[in-house]
């Protein structure tokens, strides 16, 4: 309710119309008894749920000829802003600034860690899922875009509790190519959780390895220290760890 409540005045503000009058107006109270709703809050629960949409509410409320988008200004500030806190692992209820209540989790397709460029999108009864920004699939969840709520890393967190990342390499299959890597990747003072290796062909080997990773920028680190092994090929981090 809380999460639908803020959608509508943010695209009540898009309209130049004030929120609290619409909500507290007649139109609105009448819409919600014409459509089975018992009290107009339940209208806000069905926007935060994604099963209503908070510009068709505003077209049946208010009057035609009044609903004109205002021109935009030249410092945006985004009216709904959630706030992720690091550490948290995939599917926990993470507290959000402004709504303690509220369900964010970090997305299994894409995993992100702190320091990447994130996006919300808004699940139906799930709370909000969190991508990274170039998660292949945060194209396909913005066909709906009034669902997309703007998320960031909370600056002021304290629990920044490690992340775990998976990273697949491809290399040349030669002897101590293991230890090399691994030997590298310790010297940053990263702990290594797993470690697996398998021959191919053409003497190459695939080898997979867990780490944990306290930001993007330690991960960039880990990836860069182990690109300067001799033999190895290609490292990139693979979305589920």
């Amino acid at each position: 309710m809380e999460l639908g409540r803020r959608l509508f005045e943010k695209e009540a503000r898009r309209f130049d119309l004030n929120p609290a009058k619409l909500l507290e107006g007649e139109a609105l109270a009448k819409y919600a008894n014409e459509n089975g709703a018992q009290k107009p809050e339940e209208l806000l629960a069905q926007i935060g749920y994604g099963k209503l949409s908070p510009r068709v509410l505003l077209q049946k409320i208010v009057p035609d000829g009044q609903l004109k988008e205002k021109p935009p200004e030249s410092t945006v500030v985004s009216v709904v802003k959630r706030v992720l806190r690091p550490g948290a692992a995939t599917g926990d209820k993470i507290k959000v600034r402004g709504i303690d209540d509220l369900m964010v989790f970090r997305a299994k397709c894409c995993n992100p860690i702190r320091g990447e460029k994130i996006v919300g999108y808004i699940t139906r009864g799930k709370g909000v899922s969190v991508h990274a920004a170039s998660c292949p699939n945060v194209m396909n969840l913005m066909y709906d875009p009034e669902r997309r709520i703007d998320v960031e890393w909370d600056k002021a967190a304290s629990d920044q509790a490690p992340y775990t990342v998976r990273l697949t390499m491809q290399v040349e299959d030669r002897k101590g190519m293991l230890a090399e890597i691994s030997a590298k990747v310790s010297d940053i003072n990263t702990n290594i959780t797993n470690m697996e290796a398998r021959t191919g062909e053409d003497m190459q080997a695939r080898i997979d390895m867990t780490v944990e990773i306290s930001d993007v920028k330690h991960l960039e680190k880990v990836i860069k220290s182990i690109k300067a092994v001799e033999g190895v090929l290609g490292v990139e981090r693979t979305a589920r760890a």
